[in-house]
């Protein structure tokens, strides 16, 4: 004979569990209300044919939720929350996502002053640089360069730099006058071409173009060269920038009456575009030189 077992009953708080599932609780949610097993309204659900709930369907609100938000609009950190409400990380973290709030910044912990601080002042302050001073006195170079920056030290490379001549004033050591205003070049000159060059703070420059500057206080366009017969000079009232020589060149074509230029060269070029004057007045076209140039270019790669 076999023993049939008895079907159980119903739960002891099945009406109250149901009242509580047709408010939208979870499992655990009833459970921590009822004081029962998440098991026993899981049970429940079933028997009754009520589809689960979400975990996250529903969330006690915490004892200080106003506290919380007001604090955190005031911008501050969860760790500061924290000591004033004891919410956990993760309910601070959720209310921030919930009201779009970032996190509030960190504050910098203030550097505690090196003990031998007023020793590198003293180094810096005649000179040293961070190396020789790390070197000097047995301390961390990092240390040295922080100290110098706290106090807006300059350092050597930079006061050294500050203390260089301009470049006119270079221009001007290495610029002798010579007879009818002419200036000629004293410093280095490139190969082969002998042109005056002058090197300043690690840069390269050309003299005339220096010269131009003075003279005009602009940029110059195009090379600069001298219009006199002096060779290389760099005196100021002596060059020329491309714009400069060709107004001087048409001008002085226009005192010597020689012919007009045809308005369109062979190359079908604009002359008023394209139009040039060499050293001795006579009219070219800067578009046809740029074309041969192009293609015995073009000659050279093929071939």
């Amino acid at each position: 004979m076999t023993e049939t077992r008895k079907k159980p009953g119903p739960h002891p708080q099945e009406a109250q569990i149901l009242a509580l599932i047709a408010q939208g609780l979870n499992n655990a949610a009833i459970a921590e209300r009822l004081f029962c097993g998440p098991r026993a309204v899981r049970k429940v659900r079933e028997n009754n044919d009520l589809p689960p709930a979400s975990r996250n369907s529903w969330r006690l609100p915490h004892p200080k939720e106003k506290e919380i938000r007001r604090l955190l609009t005031e911008d501050l950190t969860d760790a500061e929350i924290h000591r004033c409400t004891g919410a956990s990380p993760e309910t601070i973290a959720t209310r921030r996502k919930e009201l779009c709030i970032s996190r509030a910044p960190m504050p910098k912990p203030k550097a505690r002053p090196h003990p031998r601080e007023a020793e590198i002042l003293v180094e810096l302050r005649a000179g040293g640089t961070n190396n020789g001073i790390a070197r000097k006195l047995g301390v961390d170079k990092v240390a040295v360069g922080r100290i110098r920056g706290d106090h807006r030290i300059p350092n050597t490379y930079e006061r050294k730099r500050a203390e260089q001549p301009t470049l006119e004033q270079r221009w001007q050591e290495l610029a002798r006058t010579v007879t009818g205003g002419h200036a000629e070049w004293t410093g280095k000159r490139s190969t082969p071409s002998n042109t005056p060059i002058l090197r300043h703070l690690g840069s390269w420059y050309s003299p005339a173009a220096i010269a131009f500057r003075m003279r005009t206080g602009r940029e110059p366009h195009g090379q600069v060269r001298a219009e006199c017969d002096f060779p290389q000079c760099v005196a100021p009232a002596c060059v020329e920038d491309e714009p400069g020589r060709q107004a001087l060149r048409w001008h002085l074509r226009a005192l010597q009456g020689l012919g007009p230029v045809p308005n369109t060269c062979p190359g079908s070029h604009d002359q008023a575009v394209d139009g040039r004057l060499d050293a001795s007045l006579h009219a070219y076209c800067e578009g046809c030189k740029r074309d041969k140039a192009r293609a015995k270019q073009q000659a050279r790669t093929t071939t």
